[in-house]
């Protein structure tokens, strides 16, 4: 600014010089004095100019790298299995309160339950998408070994001849069998049931415990809502089911009571076919969401405290 004063000086001077009548040559001298000058802070302009946009940090430029940080950041490795795929994951969707399907007015369907929302969390948090499949609880395993589904939803117990077929996820949930029977009668433990006859969901654990009653005729029926309509019925004195979805089934439906047995070593995990690209991405996920609460937070919302992990 002090260099444009002098030079605005300088030409008034030349002016004046000349006004006055000084000597062409004089007059010339002025004048080319004022160029120079001209010329001078010109240049010093330009080159401050070129000095502060390259000293100057390019707004446009941080915030395109911050956001693609942050993008980098919400996004699976790009390594993952999950990443931008879609699994496909089989439940048997009539094991309420785990898995069922609830059915909108324009006929859309929506898969719901513990086991759901424990599977959706963890593909998400991978990067990926869920397609649920529903079939029978004892085509799960077959499913698998024909690559008809990824893998399966959460109610298998991990036994030793499953695990001759099957990976399996960490255990994330044991739950506490029930007896359910017609409220005028009174079953309060599997030995008050000697000699009656049993429903169970055909491929489930409950045909073992049922089995086990001395003297009783264990039926397998397709699905735990199919025995309860065998109790209702009387076409069985009661059936074995999940504690948790016997209270859910009790809601529905009037007339029924129910007995919660003691904790077994039943148990749920997720089943994988051997050798899985998904299975470790999956464990590490489900291990993380057990230690930092969230999968308590799953549980807790469908269920009483009673069924979280000690």
């Amino acid at each position: 600014m002090k260099k444009l004063t002098l030079f605005l000086c300088a030409a008034m001077t030349a002016a004046a010089l000349t006004a006055c009548g000084g000597s062409a040559q004089e007059t010339t001298a002025a004048t080319a004095a004022a160029t120079q000058t001209e010329a001078a802070v010109g240049a010093e302009s330009e080159e401050t100019t070129e000095k502060s946009e390259e000293e100057a940090p390019d707004a446009g430029a941080e915030a395109q790298n911050e956001e693609s940080g942050q993008e980098e950041e919400a996004q699976a490795p790009a390594d993952n299995p999950f990443n931008g795929a879609t699994v496909k994951v089989g439940c048997s969707a009539t094991f309420v309160p785990f898995e069922s399907i609830e059915m909108a007015s324009d006929g859309s369907k929506t898969y719901v339950g513990m086991n759901i929302d424990l599977i959706k969390a963890v593909v998400e948090k991978n990067g990926g998408t869920v397609e649920f499949v529903d079939m029978p609880f004892k085509s799960l395993m077959a499913a698998i070994q024909a690559s008809q589904i990824d893998f399966c939803s959460g109610g298998m117990a991990p036994t030793d001849e499953r695990r001759e077929t099957l990976d399996f996820s960490e255990i994330f949930f044991y739950p506490r069998n029930a007896i359910v029977y017609r409220a005028e009668d009174d079953y309060p433990d599997l030995g008050s049931l000697q000699g009656k006859t049993i429903a169970y969901a055909f491929g489930t654990n409950y045909q073992q415990v049922a089995e086990s009653v001395e003297g009783a005729q264990a039926v397998g029926i397709q699905g735990s809502p199919a025995c309860i309509e065998e109790v209702k019925s009387k076409r069985a004195d009661a059936c074995i089911i999940d504690g948790a979805g016997a209270t859910e089934f009790l809601k529905q439906n009037e007339g029924l009571a129910m007995s919660l047995l003691d904790k077994t070593d039943d148990c749920f995990a997720v089943g994988f076919p051997k050798e899985s690209p998904y299975y470790e991405a999956f464990n590490n996920t489900l291990k993380e969401m057990m230690e930092n609460g969230e999968l308590d937070e799953i549980i807790a919302s469908h269920l009483s405290e009673q069924f979280i992990l000690d």
